[in-house]
């Protein structure tokens, strides 16, 4: 990865447009990415290139496509130019990285999501997907969902650029996605809740949650040697969103974002240790 932002101070810019490539997992036509691209087309600093999904392809995680993928020229629904390719989100952005005509992103930014994407709908996102396969390739991404329904992506995508720009002119955001010692880079995963009532409650820093766990097990019957037992599942509805809430401190993306608050959470591409391995080379000479 060729990084064109200066890293010099925290406040530093670049001469040269940071390059961004823009992709998303609802499809090129949809709104979400329209209205990211708008809102990014605001900032002379940078070069974007949008590189979509030709077709919604909602809820298909890091999956890539093997075999003959087909590619077309288009426009997002705010008249951006833009390549479709006719398969995963992955495989739009492995296409812009990998393609005849390499797009060489000093950032992709994916989104923005028609739905939330928190705890573990995370791992078959394929907002966060596209972006986890950026990050395996060395290029820092950030993933954007809006809550459902999602009908105003405004504050989102006004809060996007404000983040890309961040990115472009602090050198510790950008080494906190690009870390020095890691091959690979790191995700940001951005929610923002809609509220029926209330109004967002502010932004949080948090880990990934679950939105159900097994908390234990009732005893429900034995019948000779065998025994069945009824796990005790906690549960709480990921897509439903209380601005009206007064929880503080959530402890994790489902709680904060369930209660209104908006939510980053740091990813790395893989469960793998990002860095750093060499301490477990001890358990090698067992």
């Amino acid at each position: 990865m060729a990084m064109t932002a200066g890293c010099g101070g925290s406040s530093s810019s670049a001469a040269a447009p940071l390059r961004v490539l823009v992709t998303n997992d609802d499809g090129v036509a949809a709104p979400g990415i329209a209205a990211l691209v708008q809102a990014l087309q605001t900032d002379q600093g940078l070069a974007v290139t949008v590189s979509a999904p030709a077709l919604n392809q909602s809820g298909s995680g890091d999956q890539v496509t093997t075999g003959p993928l087909r590619v077309v020229t288009t426009m997002t629904a705010n008249g951006y130019a833009a390549t479709a390719v006719f398969g995963y989100p992955a495989d739009s952005v492995l296409f812009a990285l990998l393609g005849p005509v390499p797009a060489e992103p000093d950032l992709i930014v994916s989104g923005i999501n028609a739905g939330q994407n928190i705890g573990e709908f995370v791992y078959l996102s394929g907002t966060v997907g596209a972006a986890r396969w950026g990050a395996r390739h060395g290029i820092p991404a950030i993933a954007l969902s809006q809550g459902l329904p999602a009908t105003n992506y405004d504050a989102i995508a006004s809060y996007a650029a404000e983040l890309v720009s961040r990115f472009r002119s602090d050198a510790h955001f950008r080494r906190l996605l690009v870390p020095p010692d890691s091959a690979t880079a790191r995700i940001l995963n951005v929610n923002f809740p809609t509220c029926a009532s209330g109004t967002q409650r502010g932004i949080v820093v948090v880990p990934m949650g679950r939105s159900s766990q097994v908390v234990g097990y009732d005893f429900v019957s034995t019948n000779g040697e065998e025994t069945t037992y009824q796990p005790s599942v906690e549960s709480t509805n990921p897509f439903a969103s209380n601005c009206t809430s007064t929880l503080t401190d959530p402890t994790d993306d489902v709680a904060a974002l369930t209660n209104g608050f908006a939510t980053l959470t740091p990813l790395t591409p893989d469960l793998s240790l990002d860095s750093d391995l060499q301490q477990f080379d001890f358990l090698t000479k067992l």
